[in-house]
């Protein structure tokens, strides 16, 4: 499967220390599991470290890599606020954006059948997914507000899923939510995860 890395070219990674989350370039151990370029496997977050982490040293995994491929969707979100102002329809097809989604990872897992399945995976808290319940009618400016930029980020989140999902189907893979508690229960996070037994199991 043939990934296109230009992405992560341009867009690299925040290591400033006012960064939001933890960001960085990983530094892989096991070059033969990774497709692409080894300088390029970028983590935008402490769960996504996890998660290299993991992939780098699980024998289950045989193949994986970063940010391996963007998929176009549309964006009906961010014109809204235009089709209000000029009385545009926010549901033609027309007044909607066409963007790029780079999914966060792709892994080739042994899971003990006939043979391996291919997952393209997106880390992701579960409060950025779950449609957010509105506030009462009467509720505070503030919380309002809040739940607007909520909305808008879940109906963002939903396009993108929906457009990955539907080109996984197409090309023998499936794609996943890996939130915090897919996390915990893969042992990527919480300490459950022994690096140095998988890593010497790997190597054997």
């Amino acid at each position: 499967m043939a990934f296109n890395e230009s992405y992560k070219r341009w867009h690299k990674p925040n290591t400033k220390d006012n960064a939001r989350t933890k960001q960085g370039y990983y530094r892989i151990k096991n070059r033969d599991k990774y497709i692409g370029d080894p300088n390029l496997i970028i983590y935008r977050s402490s769960w996504e470290f996890a998660f290299c982490k993991w992939a780098d040293a699980s024998p289950s995994i045989l193949r994986w890599s970063s940010e391996p491929i963007k998929i176009p969707y549309y964006d009906r979100v961010s014109k809204l606020e235009e089709c209000k102002k000029h009385g545009l329809d926010p549901n033609n097809p027309k007044n909607w954006i066409v963007k790029n989604y780079n999914t966060d990872f792709w892994i080739e897992i042994d899971k003990g059948g006939p043979k391996p399945e291919r997952w393209f995976i997106e880390v992701k808290p579960k409060k950025d997914y779950v449609r957010p319940q509105p506030p009462p009618a009467n509720a505070p400016l503030k919380e309002q507000k809040r739940y607007v930029q909520q909305a808008k980020t879940f109906l963002i989140n939903e396009a993108k899923f929906a457009a990955i999902k539907e080109w996984a189907s197409k090309n023998n893979s499936k794609f996943y939510i890996f939130t915090e508690d897919v996390l915990k229960r893969f042992g990527i996070l919480g300490g459950r995860f022994d690096y140095d037994r998988e890593k010497n199991k790997y190597q054997k």
